[in-house]
């Protein structure tokens, strides 16, 4: 169809900068993090990766996901809160960020995002999420649930690993 989304994947760097702005302000919008667009548009400068989907017919940035590097402690908290060890995570990255602009939600669009990230992922690496689709997704895409689920501030989190090989 025309106006299905296509894919892209690579570093955040390499966007031009409305494009990086359009995906902070989507993940912002999205809920996905707390904190401004200015302020996530440091973090995503750091990111290992992201992979977005553009509408076809507009070129609009509909959908984005990232392959990030977390803070240690947000990390640790996580291992910890799902009480399992951290060994061989301890300096892992996470896939995360993972949002769909409102009016897409509902095409079965997370699962591709959550599979162009995993193309470039490395090393071990973890995700979590208090949705059932993206439980469904990252079971689909390898990861395996570890540990025991937790409140957190959305609702109930599970924590998910990878190791690629």
């Amino acid at each position: 169809m025309a106006d299905d989304p296509y894919p892209w994947s690579g570093d955040f760097n390499a966007l031009d900068p409305t494009d990086q702005r359009a995906i902070a302000e989507l993940v912002v919008k999205g809920k996905a993090v707390t904190g401004t667009v200015d302020d996530l548009l440091m973090r995503l400068k750091r990111t290992r990766c992201v992979a977005l989907l553009r509408e076809t017919d507009t070129n609009r940035i509909v959908a984005a996901a990232a392959w990030k590097t977390p803070a240690a402690t947000y990390r640790r908290k996580s291992f910890a809160a799902a009480a399992v060890p951290i060994a061989g995570f301890e300096a892992a990255p996470e896939l995360g960020y993972v949002v769909i602009a409102s009016d897409m939600r509902g095409r079965h669009l997370s699962g591709g995002l959550v599979d162009a990230i995993l193309a470039h992922i490395t090393e071990p690496t973890f995700a979590t999420t208090s949705s059932n689709t993206m439980r469904n997704n990252l079971q689909r895409s390898g990861f395996t649930r570890v540990g025991g689920d937790w409140e957190g501030k959305d609702g109930i989190l599970s924590l998910w690993t990878i190791i690629p090989g």
